[in-house]
């Protein structure tokens, strides 16, 4: 959403108001992530967004207002706004050893104050709780028109990103120190050659951008365009990941900005991996007001 002095920004949760807390029945642990979302969105049309986003997130997981904030504290700290958010989970993965996941779908915002609604596509990452109970540790999203659709159901893209193991284990180990190998090795690259080059260079089989002004789709020769203001001199900075050991699902986020300094974007990537290779399966990106003096490599 673009609607940043009303507090909201895709998706945007809100504080909880005064005495709903005592009114609300905790959610029972929900099996599927997929359910789990699901009922995550029918306690906003119940008890309200804001509620619900107290409700689910986890005590560490982290918003971007515009930049990354800790949500439990940033919830807190700021009033809550009217409006009724709507989303419907379209397409879930679970990582194979059942740690992460990721959910996403269609989000819709309708003003309290009339006018017209806005809408987009959200990308929530889950981690499973000690007490079993799915929660949000990272949530973001974009904004477009209403009646964009991926051309692709994001139901079957998700499903060849993180196919289901059969056998119910994880192929191969992961550690950290291989995800930050991979995030390090692209930003690189992406400092060298320019965003496009890196994104084609460890792309997943069939990977999905998030972009603005477009539904969410596979990531092509011409497509997102807009990716070129990232040319050769990008600098990248990398400001936090979500991992769990040996899982097939790791995220990774940071600030992008260009040589010049002119354009900068939040990304958030979410990475699949193969025996011990990681390679990008979500990349989404949502533009940050420019600052100065501008950000120089680490």
């Amino acid at each position: 959403m673009k609607i940043n002095d009303m507090n909201i920004v895709r998706r945007l949760p809100f504080a909880l108001l005064p005495g709903l807390a005592s009114a609300l029945t905790v959610a029972a642990p929900a099996p599927d992530v997929q359910d789990a979302d699901a009922a995550f969105a029918a306690l906003a049309a119940e008890a309200g967004h804001h509620a619900a986003f107290v409700e689910y997130l986890a005590k560490d997981a982290v918003l971007f207002r515009p930049e990354p904030v800790a949500g439990q504290e940033w919830l807190a700290t700021h009033e809550p706004a009217g409006g009724q958010l709507e989303w419907q989970p379209a397409a879930a993965a679970a990582s194979c050893n059942r740690q992460l996941a990721v959910t996403s779908g269609p989000w819709r915002y309708s003003n309290a104050a009339g006018g017209d609604p806005v809408a987009g596509h959200y990308l929530s990452v889950w981690q499973l709780q000690a007490d079993g109970q799915w929660r949000v540790v990272l949530d973001h999203g974009i904004d477009h028109d209403p009646a964009a659709v991926p051309a692709e159901a994001l139901e079957g893209a998700f499903a060849r990103l993180w196919p289901v193991a059969k056998s119910g284990k994880c192929a191969g180990r992961g550690d950290a120190r291989d995800l930050d190998d991979a995030e390090q090795a692209f930003n690189r690259r992406a400092s060298r050659e320019g965003l496009p080059r890196a994104l084609s260079e460890s792309a997943a089989a069939g990977m999905i951008a998030y972009r603005d002004d477009a539904a969410p789709g596979r990531v092509t020769a011409t497509w997102p365009a807009e990716d070129a203001r990232f040319a050769a001199g990008t600098v990248v900075q990398t400001a936090g990941t979500v991992f769990a050991p040996d899982a097939d699902i790791a995220v990774t986020y940071g600030v992008l900005q260009s040589a010049e300094g002119g354009n900068r974007s939040l990304y958030v990537r979410v990475w699949s991996r193969e025996r011990r290779r990681w390679h990008v399966a979500v990349d989404l990106q949502a533009p940050l007001p420019p600052v100065s003096p501008p950000l120089r490599s680490p």
